[in-house]
């Protein structure tokens, strides 16, 4: 008997272990469906859906599993199975199976399970306006498929896309052939987070982490987050560069729509700023989607009170340092659904943007709309069609600088799951994006500005002549850009720059940002060397910088270059003893520079002079007396101009020898003199021309910038003193 009960216990014990294991590759493939890792648990379904034929429930988590993996075919198959012989099929049921009839263009059996989904609401139920629109949405789908975007589009491929969400495409001028995105996929940092940012694998969620791909010889490699300092446990979404992509804006916070705006030295040490860019980001209203159109001007989503519905397009503007109240882009583009991710047209006329209204053929479609400058109104709206739209969530358009492509994300059936990052090729390019217009955008159309610049032509050319005022030293200025600007220091032996990097830094993007800006470079020496061939030398150094500045950019018209020799120390270079100060003469090794022409950007633009600090023992008021003599008008005499080294004794016989050229300039203009008025500086240029000098010239400057006669002509109302010129250059 002992043996019979042994013998029957062996025959069924494989048996009995099958079905522990079934029940427990079941449990398993439960677990990870709860934690959404739907590829791990259909791959734990399909080991045991036949022995569990006949369980409903498993078939509608199969089908769930197929349908967030984006195979609709079989998502419908395992769905509609569920549907058919469950006595109460799951809530969601005929949604997903609705969804999944939509993303297949087949809009007809979409509104058909929409309308069951429906049923299963209550009559109160918030969710019953969104499926009543997307019953709609099913009807207009037709139509809009017969609407050819006459564009080629394709994904961009697995090496970017993910099984998650990748999105809102941008690209960084000083990295080229480089694509920057946004994604929340597996290998985010900080894992999934709960509400309370709390790491929750079954009800978190993965935050979002900015990525980067290179493309190499046609493709794209595999993308990588950027380095921890910008990506955080926080969401971190990347809006755009700025300052030829010097400058990185990153939308960043725990909360979706609640984040503030961040400005970070892109790939370089810095201190992150928080920027008010996120207008009233502190109050419990959803605010994203920012598009700058300028720097002082923005586009954005948002769901404050006051729009048409869901989230509506706003517009504001930068003014004295502070965002103004938003606007709203009105009801030709906003509807009482939602509205997104705006992209404004090199034109400053054509919008772009999703909006998930009654006539998308599902979900958010793609749209634009001209502004029309005469009528100030914004024309009908046009769904850009197919292929670029779909019947799944089309968003974040962007063109690229060409106007031939575009790039988009979407959550189409044929991605890799969530939203996927694709690319559109036209046959033609976009004109919107061939040029600028003026005004720059409908914003200013609409604030009445047509430009930042005063029209009046004498104030213009006092502004262009009147060197930047200190921006100070804060760094809490809004979005201004604030360049910190030092004296540059060099070798007396090399001529080498010693420990002046950051300030040549901030000048190349000076230059590269705002091509109107202008320069001054005014390089100083020591008294070790011969004091005419120093004038000479110092505007060589200048020159090497100036170079230095043009390959990187810089135009040559933006720059003036003055040689100032020994005239004017900042530190004596001798001790009260007679004996040789080097710190002093290292101090006097400089080049001064000045910052003309963006005064008018003062809302944008803070320029903090970092003057040098000198002790009292050692300090020379040589250069401090010269800048006094520079402010306003002032008169110099050209003695000659040459390409060579010019040594005259003429140069010790009047103050204020100095040498000046535009960089690219092959003659040095010899200078001498600096006058307050025509009539001392007329007394200097007759004795240079007795002295042998038939060629000199009287030259006027406006805060030391030398002026042309044109210039002169237009501000002679602002300095009288300038008609004694103008009538002595008529003689």
């Amino acid at each position: 008997m002992k043996y019979l009960a042994l013998f029957v216990l062996l025959l069924f014990a494989p048996v009995a272990l099958v079905a522990q294991s079934a029940s427990k590759i079941k449990k398993e493939a439960e677990k990870l469906f709860a934690e959404k890792e739907y590829q791990k648990s259909l791959n734990e379904y399909n080991k045991i859906k036949e022995k569990y034929i006949k369980d409903i429930d498993l078939k509608y988590n199969i089908g769930c599993c197929y349908y967030h993996l984006n195979n609709m075919e079989e998502a419908i198959v395992y769905l509609k199975f569920h549907s058919e012989n469950a006595t109460k099929p799951a809530p969601k049921t005929y949604y997903y199976l609705a969804k999944a009839h939509h993303v297949t263009n087949d809009f007809r059996a979409a509104a058909l399970y929409y309308k069951n989904h429906l049923r299963t609401l209550d009559s109160d139920a918030p969710e019953r306006a969104r499926f009543k629109r997307l019953i709609i949405q099913c009807t207009s789908g037709p139509k809009i498929e017969q609407i050819n975007s006459a564009a080629v589009v394709s994904t961009l491929g697995e090496e970017i896309n993910s099984a998650y969400d990748d999105y809102r495409v941008c690209f960084n001028p000083r990295v080229p052939n480089t694509l920057f995105f946004s994604s929340k996929r597996k290998t985010v940092t900080g894992g999934k987070l709960n509400k309370n940012n709390q790491i929750d694998p079954i009800n978190g969620s993965y935050r979002s982490d900015i990525y980067q791909s290179a493309l190499v010889q046609g493709t794209w490699k595999q993308a990588e987050a950027l380095p921890k300092r910008y990506n955080t446990n926080m969401s971190e979404d990347i809006i755009g560069f700025f300052d030829n992509g010097y400058q990185m804006l990153i939308l960043k916070g725990f909360s979706d729509g609640h984040r503030e705006v961040v400005k970070e030295n892109y790939d370089e040490d810095s201190i992150e700023v928080i920027l008010p860019f996120a207008i009233e980001a502190g109050s419990n209203h959803w605010d994203g989607d920012h598009f700058f159109a300028t720097d002082s001007s923005i586009i954005f989503s948002s769901d404050r009170p006051g729009g048409y519905g869901g989230r509506d397009l706003y517009y504001a503007t930068q003014e004295n340092g502070i965002w103004q109240t938003p606007s709203n882009l009105g009801p030709k583009i906003n509807t009482e659904y939602d509205e997104a991710s705006p992209f404004l047209a090199k034109d400053g006329r054509s919008l772009y943007f999703s909006s998930d209204g009654l006539s998308s053929m599902g979900g958010y479609d793609i749209y634009k709309s001209i502004f029309n400058d005469s009528t100030r109104t914004w024309q009908k709206l046009e769904n850009l069609g197919v292929p670029i739209n779909s019947p799944a969530d089309d968003k974040d358009f962007f063109l690229d600088e060409g106007g031939l492509k575009a790039y988009f994300c979407s959550n189409r059936i044929e991605g890799l799951g969530g939203f996927d990052l694709y690319s559109a090729y036209f046959r033609s390019p976009k004109q919107e994006q061939s040029k600028n217009s003026t005004p720059q955008n409908f914003i200013q159309v609409l604030n009445n500005k047509a430009s930042l610049v005063d029209n009046n032509v004498s104030t213009n050319t006092i502004k262009q002549l009147t060197p930047v005022e200190n921006g100070g030293t804060t760094t809490t200025d809004g979005e201004k850009t604030i360049y910190n600007i030092a004296p540059i220091y060099y070798n007396a032996a090399t001529g080498k720059i010693e420990g002046s990097r950051n300030t040549i830094l901030a000048l190349k993007k000076l230059l590269l940002k705002h091509s109107e800006a202008k320069i001054l470079l005014s390089a100083h020496s020591d008294n070790s060397g011969n004091e005419v061939n120093d004038l000479y030398l110092t505007i060589k150094q200048s020159e090497d910088l100036s170079k230095e500045l043009i390959a990187n950019g810089a135009k040559n018209e933006q720059i003036w270059i003055r040689g100032c020799g020994q005239n004017y120390p900042i530190a004596n270079n001798q001790n009260f003893d007679g004996s040789p100060n080097p710190i002093a003469s290292k101090m006097n090794r400089r080049i001064n520079i000045e910052v003309y022409n963006i005064n008018h950007l003062k809302d944008q633009v803070s320029i903090n002079m970092i003057e040098p600090k000198v002790s009292s023992v050692m300090q020379n008021k040589a250069y401090e007396r010269y800048q006094i003599l520079l402010k306003g008008l002032s008169y110099k005499i050209q003695v000659t101009e040459t390409a060579t080294l010019f040594n005259h004794p003429i140069f010790t016989r009047f103050p204020h020898a100095t040498t000046e050229k535009q960089p690219k300039e092959v003659n040095v203009k010899y200078m001498l003199g600096l006058e307050k008025t025509f009539d001392k500086a007329k007394r200097i240029f007759d004795q240079v021309v007795q002295q042998g000098f038939p060629d000199a010239k009287i030259i006027p400057y406006v805060n030391g910038i030398r002026m042309t006669e044109d210039q002169a002509q237009v501000l002679f109302t602002e300095y009288p003193d300038l008609k004694k010129f103008l009538e002595f250059r008529s003689n």
